[in-house]
């Protein structure tokens, strides 16, 4: 059975840079060739606005380095539809993070499990991994 995962963005930093901040749980879940793994467009929208902050180093720029991280790990992108963003406004407001809320609306449209270490996340009754 093929399972999707949509990674936090933490979760995307550190299995490109630092994989040993992954729960040993969550290193054995991406390695398996049944796990399919995404990426949102929320995602890369933040680590470009957290470089530009300079609360985050890059090896390169976000346009590169995000593009080929997720070609190197079997990422895929998601974007980021209206429906989706709509649904991400009608959340409750347990999280405020507008990236999360994004993934949030994602992971319950498209039925996805969230691999995150954000405790806040478990508040809205998705799938979550960590």
């Amino acid at each position: 059975m093929t399972v999707r995962y949509l990674l936090d963005t933490h979760v995307f930093l550190w299995m490109a840079a630092d994989p040993d901040k992954l729960s040993r749980n969550v290193r054995k879940i991406v390695l398996q060739k049944n796990s399919r793994l995404y990426l949102s467009a929320a995602s890369g929208w933040e680590i470009a606005l957290l470089r530009n902050l300079g609360r985050i180093e890059l090896p390169d720029e976000p346009q590169r380095f995000v593009p080929e991280a997720m070609q190197q790990l079997g990422v895929t992108p998601i974007p980021i539809s209206f429906s989706t963003a709509m649904a991400a406004a009608s959340l409750p407001l347990i999280h405020r993070d507008p990236f999360d809320r994004i993934m949030i609306a994602e992971a319950e449209k498209e039925k996805m499990t969230v691999v995150t270490k954000d405790k806040k996340f478990a508040g809205y009754g998705i799938q979550l991994l960590w």
